[in-house]
């Protein structure tokens, strides 16, 4: 007894010297939707998709930790899904002459530039999360350095992402090499790079992921293009394709009004007809106060298979920051 109160002692004092000097954000992001596909739900819903709480500090110069908490629905944004809470990030970086390096829940390099061209994150997941390309974070280490105006990034993980127990001895090695801004969603120029992925999944057989990415900001007005192959060889060899444009374009008038599109062609297998299909979100967003952002969309999926009839939801999506 008296170790365990020892120990709460202890671990309440280093608590209180501790977390008051981190520091604490969040973000959480809601939606409103409406099916209006022929013969969808005729009744809208109000969903909490998605919610992070972030703790990080720089306890030296070159050191800094962050800790991420994720919440959504188990398995996907399914209704009928509990929320479950994940640890997305936990991780160290130490800087020294060589580069930063990371260890722990990292976040993963496959889409990250991708995510910070398009920069609205409430709207959907990046095109390779949706179509599960990669995962954002993964468990393992990760070195980043830059050469001028080119940046490189290695990471080294499970390869299973942050949701999952490790299940085989096997691990993915990922790799960015990218020149010019990393982020365009907060400063002007441009990028083009490669990512790539490759994950042993049995003796003879891998899953591999090949990105191309490009992006440029100015005058308002923000573009970006990836396109993407994942191959899986097997008893049959799969090879997935992706096609993405995004867009946004800050209306030239006194208030805060952004208009979006994102447009995502999906083939899950390049030997097959007739498989494809194409996600489009398109509409604007309106910053009313600092924190919050209110966008109505419209988001439609449509199908090469003949007979498929698209499916269209109107949505208003919002975003929350403290």
């Amino acid at each position: 007894m008296t170790k365990r109160i020892l120990m709460g002692v202890v671990l309440s004092g280093m608590m209180a010297a501790t977390v008051p000097a981190a520091d604490f954000s969040s973000i959480i992001f809601y939606e409103y939707s409406h099916d209006a596909t022929e013969g969808g739900t005729a009744d809208g819903k109000w969903e909490n998709t998605r919610a992070y709480l972030t703790m990080a500090d720089k306890p030296a110069d070159n050191l800094s930790y962050k800790l991420t908490i994720d919440a959504g629905r188990a398995g996907g944004d399914a209704d009928d899904k509990a929320y479950e809470y994940f640890v997305k990030n936990a991780y160290v970086d130490w800087t020294n002459g060589f580069g930063k390096w990371s260890f722990g829940v990292i976040p993963m390099n496959m889409f990250n530039v991708q995510e910070g061209t398009f920069g609205h994150r409430f709207l959907s997941a990046p095109i390779m999360d949706n179509h599960k390309f990669s995962a954002s974070a993964d468990l393992g280490m990760g070195w980043a350095k830059s050469f001028g105006l080119v940046n490189t990034s290695l990471t080294w993980t499970n390869g299973v992402g942050y949701k999952k127990a490790e299940d085989d001895k096997y691990k993915k090695l990922a790799i960015q090499v990218l020149a010019g801004e990393s982020n365009l969603s907060k400063k002007d120029g441009w990028n083009a790079g490669v990512v790539y992925s490759m994950e042993p999944v049995s003796a003879d057989d891998s899953k591999a992921v090949l990105g191309v990415i490009g992006g440029w900001a100015g005058m308002g007005a923000r573009l970006g293009f990836e396109f993407d192959t994942k191959t899986t060889t097997g008893t049959t060899d799969v090879t997935e394709q992706i096609i993405g444009v995004y867009g946004t374009y800050k209306l030239p008038i006194s208030m805060p009004l952004e208009a979006f599109l994102q447009m995502d062609m999906f083939d899950p297998n390049t030997d097959m007809d007739d498989d494809g299909q194409t996600e489009l979100i398109i509409g604007a967003q309106f910053n009313p106060v600092k924190g919050l952002v209110i966008a109505p969309n419209l988001k439609t999926t449509s199908f090469e298979l003949s007979g498929s009839d698209p499916v269209t939801f109107y949505r208003v999506n919002f975003e929350f920051k403290i």
